[in-house]
């Protein structure tokens, strides 16, 4: 079990309206990032936290982003050399 005091600087990070601009920043560039194709079915919505938050329109998106995770996230995270998300949630 962590102390609440280790935890306290994380949580604020995640807060902080610099961590929040760096992350829009990343979103903005979805379909480069995902490419046009895979980008014209599964849209951002929002975040929370550090969880990226996707509206998949076809089913067959939700597979190419459950098999290109970590590709997709580590191009996320690329954008600001920084880990700015550390999971995707389909919504």
């Amino acid at each position: 079990m962590k102390k609440i005091d280790s935890l306290l600087p994380d949580v604020l990070r995640n807060f902080s309206l610099d961590i929040y601009q760096k992350r829009n920043s990343a979103v903005s560039m979805w379909k480069d990032i995902a490419g046009v194709e895979l980008a014209s079915f599964v849209k951002p919505v929002g975040f929370d936290g550090s969880v990226l938050l996707l509206k998949i329109i076809h089913p067959a998106a939700s597979m190419e982003i459950v098999l290109r995770k970590k590709e997709i996230l580590h191009k996320l995270n690329s954008v600001r050399d920084e880990e700015l998300f550390t999971d995707l949630k389909t919504v």
